[in-house]
């Protein structure tokens, strides 16, 4: 069950955007290959996400949820990590060190689950290899809820 939600515009550059929880120091220097290509990886409270368009606006959407939720029905892409750390969640354009958003969370472990979807249309789109100012039509869903730590997982690939 959802118990509390946001929802958020966010600038990413580069493909990317980046969520940090509390003081997690920052670590968009240490991304893996695989955590590249599964569009999410997080560092001790620091967490890469990736977008399909280079740079266009991305609307997100936070859940924070009591247990595991369902994934995404109509996502194309749906990929976990572990959160550590400890504090609220900043979510922060590409580049920026003050959030767009402060996600209240409790404390403890969590799993984070992104669910992309209309990464066909934002692939098709013509400002996909350059930064524009219209919405992305790639969409974000953050689920979070309390966990133990488990390894990174592709619960559903996209296949292009």
């Amino acid at each position: 069950m959802s118990v509390a939600g946001a929802k958020v515009v966010v600038n990413p550059w580069y493909r990317q955007f980046y969520l940090q929880r509390g003081d997690a120091p920052w670590a968009s220097d240490q991304l893996s290959p695989a955590g590249i290509e599964r569009a999410l990886e997080e560092r001790g409270g620091f967490v890469y996400v990736g977008t399909s368009m280079y740079g266009n606006p991305v609307e997100v959407t936070l859940e924070l949820h009591d247990e595991a939720p369902s994934p995404h029905e109509g996502a194309d892409r749906v990929t976990e990590v572990s959160l550590s750390g400890s504090g609220p969640l900043g979510i922060l354009n590409w580049g920026d060190n003050e959030p767009r958003l402060v996600f209240e969370l409790p404390e403890g472990p969590l799993r984070l689950r992104a669910s992309f979807s209309g990464l066909a249309a934002a692939d098709a789109h013509p400002d996909n290899d350059v930064s524009g100012e219209e919405l992305s039509p790639e969409r974000v869903l953050l689920q979070l809820w309390p966990g133990p730590p488990a390894e990174p997982a592709e619960i559903r690939a996209w296949a292009r």
